[in-house]
Order: C-alpha cells, then structure tokens, then sequence
C-alpha cells in the first residue's frame, strides 16, 4: 500500500525522521510537503491514506480550505503522527472526531508495523476506503 507522509520540512526531524526509517518496508511511505501538495493540488495515483504531521496540518488546513484540496484529502483515510498528549481533534475535522487513527512517531519499528497493519485491515469508523485514485 501507499501513504503519503503530510509534513513540512521544518517539523522533518528527530522522532519523524525516525518514524519515516522505522516505516514497514512492506508498505510505500512518500514524504509531501505543504507546498509541494498546494502547487500540485493532487495526491499521487494508488495512495492508501493520507498520514498527516499534527502541525503541518494545524498550519497548513486554512489553505488547504482555501485552495479547495479538502475533497481531496477527506476521500482518503487519515492518520496522524504526533506525540502522545491529550488528542484533540484537528483544523476542520471536529464533524469527523474519532475518524483518525493516531501515529506515535517514537514507537518501536515493531509497534509501528502493528499499528500500520491494523490501519490497513480495519478503516476508522466512518471510512470506507476508495477504489483507485484520487485527484483534485
């Protein structure tokens, strides 16, 4: 399966850059930034779900609204990647709580197989997952 990583350069480092080594090899895992999604205004084709850094999305949701990508963004599945604290919910998905499944980017390459395996056979309530691709 493929998931596109949702997170901005600057937040790139130490836990997420471990979280993106630690990602089970037998899923693909590509890295889009903000920017590189707003000039696009697509998800690449056979994308699974769409795995969003907490901040990036805070940040970022405001254009995304704007720029009219949320079609595209809630057609798919979403995981967040955060360190664990009190789960609040994101930017514009307060109508979908609980829809998310939550991605602790310090967990051990064992866990996070788990948890991406368990992503993958049951969807978070609410969410079907599509058939093909989805583009703006």
């Amino acid at each position: 399966m493929k998931f596109v990583f949702l997170c901005d350069a600057n937040y790139l480092k130490g836990d997420l850059v471990n979280f993106v080594n630690n990602f089970p090899t037998n899923h693909e895992l590509v890295t889009m930034t903000s920017d590189e999604l707003l000039q696009s205004r697509t998800i690449f084709e056979g994308t699974f779900a769409i795995l969003a850094e907490r901040q990036t999305w805070q940040k970022n949701f405001s254009l995304f609204r704007y720029f009219g990508l949320l079609p595209l963004l809630e057609v798919l599945p979403l995981g967040v990647v955060s360190r664990p604290r009190r789960q609040e919910p994101l930017k514009g998905r307060s109508m979908n709580r609980n829809q998310e499944i939550y991605f602790n980017p310090t967990a051990s390459p064992e866990d996070l197989y788990m948890q991406v395996d368990n992503f993958v056979k049951a969807p978070p309530s609410g969410v079907t997952y599509p058939k093909g691709s989805a583009k703006a």
